[in-house]
């Protein structure tokens, strides 16, 4: 077996004059929604200068009905569905024997004239007996990061998930296996895990085990897990859930980076996406993470969801900005395959793509144009909210504020102004001039953060800064270097406070030496 790499930003005539090289009897790639299309793309060229080579493909794609695919794409020879690693070698016997009986191995579906054979979804059986892919010849170390699953299934059934497709137990990896695991991703000089487990924290036991086992790579790995912030009610699980709590306030700064589940603030919503869990208890969750002061905490929402308004979406935004993790993602919901939403999306009224990432359209609850409107939000959001260079100014803006948030969102939207990138000050400049004609007393904020993130003193949001001048009496600078000539001072006054910033005349940046707020007498 040889590999071949790449991205879907890569150069297809690259991938396959490399895979043409290989002269391949057999081609295995994997598929989900953001590479099929360039995949199909890639395959169907290679099988037209190669006809002889048998493509097989598995992944995400590939967990719901299959036949239009493979009547679509004739140049595949089948698709698997489901998890591969206990009957691969069976499979790959039988190709290398020519002998066809991995048509008679689970998972497989494919056509023959106006046939179409499938079988039943594999689920692994023993999950704790598969070798760990950082043990194969054929892995890649070359990232910044390796993901990692401590354990495989869900407790939780979400229809819109594609883990929510078939209820298995969830098994997981012994963590003495795990622990020598961790060891080797510490020798490769890899510093981040990012841990692929649904639910971190669906038992709370096992999440004690791992985070206890965490802390013995303090300082060598940080982890990126992902909790239901509703399962740290205490409620729920007694005393193991306190424990965890325990836990979580206590463990070392940088160890964990968190991903909290929240989905919706709507508990209708969240009730027909058959998530357990309250609202309630999810928000209070995540204000216990964030509280904890000892790691990133990002959070979540799905605009689409089956009953999901766009006032309600932007209320939970609202909420979320209040309780204040350091990223709010919003997404569109997409029907992928299998899931509970795209079998049954016409008894919900759900309009989706049918080509890759299959995101919703309309439902019953948004419109297409409301839901255009959320992902101005969502990118609203990236650009300033979760920016730490902006995001104090910009909660502090639209806190509790609802219609000036509308109104950003029909400012953006009409004037398509943030559908190309933004640089810092070009992100600056657009929210600057947003507030100076719809909310003015918010602009000196943004003229604060301006001058802190660095950026020119000479352009309009700065216009408001006082230049200091040595001979003024009457003005005590509290930054002043008596006998320096190097320095030059401004400052500006926002409600009781007077804000001093000094700069270096000598280095050539626009950054502030030194910053100092006194109150106004």
């Amino acid at each position: 077996m040889q590999v071949v790499r790449g991205t879907i930003k890569s150069n297809p005539a690259q991938i396959i004059e490399e895979s043409l090289s290989l002269c391949p009897d057999f081609i295995f790639a994997t598929a989900w929604l953001f590479n099929i299309e360039y995949l199909v793309s890639i395959l169907c060229r290679i099988k037209e200068l190669l006809p002889h080579v048998q493509i097989f493909l598995g992944g995400p794609e590939f967990l719901g009905n299959n036949e239009s695919f493979l009547r679509k794409n004739s140049f595949v020879t089948a698709v698997f569905k489901g998890e591969g690693e206990e009957i691969f070698n069976s499979f790959v016997i039988s190709l290398l024997n020519g002998d066809n009986q991995w048509k008679n191995l689970p998972g497989f579906e494919w056509t023959d004239g106006d046939n179409y054979y499938s079988s039943n979804t594999v689920n692994v059986k023993d999950f704790s007996s598969l070798s760990p892919p950082m043990d194969s010849s054929l892995f890649s170390w070359d990232k910044s990061f390796v993901q990692i699953e401590t354990s495989r299934g869900c407790f939780n059934s979400c229809r819109f998930c594609v883990s929510g497709i078939e209820k298995v137990k969830v098994q997981d990896i012994p963590v003495d296996k795990l622990r020598e695991l961790l060891h080797s991703v510490v020798a490769k000089g890899v510093a981040e895990v990012r841990i692929l487990d649904r639910t971190f924290n669906a038992n709370p036991g096992r999440a004690i085990e791992l985070i206890t086992l965490f802390k013995e790579f303090a300082g060598k790995l940080k982890f990126h897990i992902e909790v239901h912030p509703a399962l740290l009610h205490t409620v729920t699980n007694g005393s193991s859930v306190s424990i965890l709590k325990d836990i979580l306030a206590e463990v070392p700064q940088g160890l964990l980076h968190l991903e909290a589940g929240i989905q919706t603030l709507q508990q209708d919503v969240l009730d027909m996406c058959s998530r357990k869990g309250s609202c309630t208890n999810a928000l209070e969750g995540l204000k216990f993470l964030i509280g904890c002061g000892k790691f990133e905490v990002h959070a979540d929402l799905i605009a689409g969801l089956p009953g999901y308004t766009f006032d309600s979406l932007v209320d939970d935004t609202l909420q979320l900005m209040e309780v204040s993790p350091a990223e709010i993602q919003l997404e569109l919901l997409k029907l992928l395959p299998g899931t509970h939403f795209c079998l049954y999306a016409g008894d919900y009224g759900l309009r989706h793509s049918p080509v890759p990432p299959y995101e919703v359209l309309q439902t019953p609850s948004i419109s297409y144009s409301q839901l255009g409107r959320a992902m101005v939000l969502s990118r609203a959001l990236d650009l300033w909210y979760n920016d730490s260079r902006w995001r104090i100014p910009f909660r502090e803006i639209f806190r509790g504020n609802r219609q000036l948030l509308l109104r950003l969102i029909d400012y953006l939207y009409d004037g398509d102004l943030v559908s190309q990138p933004l640089s810092l000050e070009g992100r600056g400049l657009l929210l600057y001039r947003f507030c100076r004609d719809f909310a003015c007393e918010m602009t000196p904020f943004l003229s604060l953060q301006w001058v802190k993130n660095g950026l020119s003193i000479k352009k309009e949001p700065a216009q408001s800064f006082v230049k200091w001048d040595i001979n003024d009496a009457n003005t005590k600078n509290p930054l002043f270097v008596e006998g320096d000539p190097r320095y030059k001072y401004y400052f500006v006054d926002i409600c009781n406070s007077r804000h001093w910033f000094s700069f270096n005349k000598e280095i050539e940046r626009i950054a502030p030496c030194s910053y100092i707020a006194e109150e106004l007498s």
